[in-house]
């Protein structure tokens, strides 16, 4: 008599046994709850809202899922335009931040004005 192994148990997938977890209106699948994360529940997709998840949503709105990263290299770009407006904005002593952030309120503008020309 020889003995061979029993054949393993056909895996289950894990989100469709979560007991709990909402299911995705569109594509079924499930969803962890907000602010859990992927170890927590295995096998589940983030909840966006509408009680669908952040592919459905991107889809209804007509949208490409995939178009919601970044790549490195438009993250290069971003960075050195970003520099370039920085180093544009302390070239002419624009403030970065505050109420003013370099730009002169109306009604100080107004009252600048010569009488003939403010009426």
């Amino acid at each position: 008599m020889h003995l061979v192994p029993a054949p393993a148990a056909p895996a289950v997938h894990a989100a469709k046994e979560a007991v709990g977890l909402e299911a995705c209106k569109d594509c079924g699948d499930r969803m962890r709850p907000e602010g859990t994360t992927i170890e927590q529940y295995p096998d589940t997709v983030p909840h966006w809202g509408n009680g669908q998840c952040r592919r459905c949503d991107y889809l209804a709105a007509g949208k490409d899922p995939e178009d919601r990263f970044i790549t490195v290299g438009r993250t290069d770009y971003l960075a050195s335009l970003r520099a370039g407006i920085e180093a544009g904005r302390r070239r002419r002593g624009v403030p970065a931040a505050g109420s003013r952030a370099g730009r002169t309120p109306i009604d100080e503008f107004i009252s600048q004005l010569p009488e003939e020309a403010a009426s």
